[in-house]
């Protein structure tokens, strides 16, 4: 791959043992990324994607996965994916001026994308991402290298039970896709942890985990009514019948089940930790409307009359159980 003078690349390919990576120069800057598999039948999640990062960093992200090089570029790149999930949560329940002078803790930050996304919507607050795999961090500094957001820096941590040492109090906390890989012993460590480098009346976002009781379970599996079902069975069936993430439902091991995210999550759940813990918070409801309101504002405009049933039925369940149970965990807890 050779820079032309103007700086800019030709195409190229990237060679992996799975297969092929074509990379074609496209309008402002940007690259269109397809990957060629050895084998039509792996698993891919995103087989094109497009992204301002350059060819080096490219190159260090295929390293890492050939399968899902395009699925974590277009976290990185694409603002209907990441970006347009953490927006529009932050700013449900906050204006963007209650951020400014603050700081945010991007918990289990993976390769940085949510981190950095933050970064940029948030210029003016301290924005600190923390991991526990070094080599995801490595990654994250390459983008950060690129991006150039002075508000933004990354940690390791030292060990799954602790933070990194003088990290500080946060006034936000951001688990973003992150809470459905806790195996559950792990969640009632993990979520005391950070709750307590939360400073009190700050607030915890928990996001784009799968719901546990959602009748269909599209995170791990894609099989419908999987949730309703004992452990061991939900195993059988994941094993024989699931045709997404064949690194993981293949597995005989539930533990393995349980860390690619099969049974997501709750607020109750959430909640009980907490207390567990010696901890209180509240469920927040978003500005000027309810979080009923707030999924309903959420989706397209098919079906309307049916979602609008359906975000009433979510109201009621809020009121009584204090929960809003649609396909992903959406929600917001005040330190009390």
């Amino acid at each position: 791959m050779a820079a032309s003078s103007s700086g800019t690349y030709g195409p190229a390919v990237l060679t992996a043992t799975e297969g092929s990576v074509e990379i074609v120069p496209i309008p402002n800057g940007r690259f269109k990324v397809t990957l060629k598999p050895n084998d039509r039948n792996i698993f891919i999640p995103r087989r094109s994607c497009e992204t301002s990062l350059p060819l080096n960093v490219i190159s260090s992200f295929l390293d890492a996965s050939f399968s899902r090089l395009c699925d974590s570029l277009a976290r990185l790149d694409d603002p209907e994916y990441v970006r347009k999930v953490l927006g529009t949560q932050l700013l449900a329940y906050f204006d963007e001026g209650d951020f400014r002078g603050k700081r945010l803790l991007d918990f289990g930050c993976g390769q940085g994308a949510s981190t950095l996304w933050l970064g940029a919507m948030l210029p003016e607050t301290e924005i600190l991402g923390v991991e526990l795999d070094p080599a995801r961090i490595e990654l994250a500094e390459r983008v950060l290298a690129a991006r150039s957001l002075p508000n933004v820096r990354f940690l390791v941590s030292p060990d799954a039970k602790s933070l990194p040492a003088e990290m500080g109090m946060f006034d936000f906390v951001m688990l973003s896709a992150v809470y459905e890989h806790l195996l559950p012993a792990e969640r009632r460590q993990v979520i005391p942890m950070i709750w307590s480098k939360l400073k009190p009346g700050g607030t915890l976002f928990i996001n784009q985990t799968p719901y546990r009781y959602f009748p269909y379970e599209h995170h791990t599996t894609g099989l419908w009514f999987i949730n309703y079902l004992p452990d061991k069975l939900s195993l059988f069936l994941s094993r024989h019948l699931s045709r997404m993430n064949p690194e993981a439902t293949r597995s005989p091991d539930w533990n393995v089940h349980l860390r690619a995210g099969i049974r997501g999550g709750t607020e109750r759940e959430i909640l009980r930790d907490l207390r567990r813990a010696g901890g209180r918070g509240a469920v927040l409801q978003p500005k000027d409307r309810d979080r009923a309101v707030y999924w309903l504002e959420g989706t397209s405009q098919r079906y309307r009359p049916i979602k609008k049933a359906i975000a009433q039925f979510f109201r009621t369940t809020d009121r009584l159980w204090g929960t809003v149970p649609s396909m992903n965990l959406d929600v917001a807890i005040r330190k009390t």
